[in-house]
């Protein structure tokens, strides 16, 4: 599976803590697992979130990962707590 970034996924990891981005670097270590074998648990809280194909990931207690699938690709477009996420996906 590839692994693609959206300029404003990579600001934000940026920014964020370097606990944070240990925390998001070991989600999307168990993310690429989950995809590619299903059967495998790994208790990140991967759930579909919206109709145009957004699915999100837990990176701690707080911090979410947003990212959509497009065939043997994974786009991540959004990093924040819960109410940033709302936003995200009500903007336009």
């Amino acid at each position: 599976m590839k692994l693609s970034f959206a300029d404003r996924f990579r600001r934000q990891c940026k920014a964020a803590s370097s606990q944070d981005r240990a925390a998001i670097l070991k989600t999307l270590l168990d993310l690429e697992l989950t995809l590619t074998s299903p059967q495998e648990h790994t208790g990140i809280g991967l759930r579909k979130l919206h109709p145009a194909g957004y699915w999100e990931v837990r990176a701690g207690l707080c911090l979410r990962v947003i990212f959509r699938l497009d065939k043997d690709e994974a786009i991540f477009a959004f990093l924040g707590n819960r109410d940033e996420v709302k936003r995200f996906l009500s903007s336009p």
